[in-house]
């Protein structure tokens, strides 16, 4: 399984969010669990949302062939991720501001995309470590 694959990015956030959300039941209580899930849930959507509005607009600037459109294709995206900005920035303030999650585990889940490409790196690199040891395969040249 090639974890930098996006739609392996994905399955992989669910399975840290999960087990984010595991740990801290078990470790600091229920309170604790929801606020990482709220976080957790609006990293991981916000991820989703980034990729899908990312592949349209590369999609865009495949399709058109008019002079102006890689233009309009910065402005499109560009307007979407405000948009998801302002509307990440609404749900956290509500969330903090009503007293509706732990904001210390509403900070744990909001780094759970961050933990899956970080666990994704260091499988990267002992993937390659390991090509490297093994001299039937990658190049003869050292990594390190």
């Amino acid at each position: 399984m090639e974890l930098t694959d996006p739609r392996h990015l994905k399955i992989a956030n669910w399975v840290v969010l999960t087990m984010l959300v595991a740990t801290g039941f078990l470790w600091q209580g229920r309170e604790f669990a929801l606020g990482i899930l709220a976080g957790g849930l609006v990293a991981v959507i916000n991820f989703h949302l980034l990729h899908r509005t990312l592949r349209e607009t590369l999609g865009r600037l495949g399709q058109v062939q008019e002079e102006d459109a890689p233009g309009r294709a910065k402005a499109f995206f560009a307007g979407r991720q405000l948009l998801r900005f302002f509307v990440l920035l609404t749900i956290i303030f509500l969330l903090v501001r009503y007293g509706w999650v732990n904001i210390f585990g509403l900070l744990v889940g909001l780094s759970t995309v961050v933990v899956t490409l970080i666990l994704a790196g260091i499988l990267a690199i002992f993937k390659l470590k390991n090509k490297e040891a093994n001299h039937t395969h990658g190049t003869s040249h050292s990594v390190t």
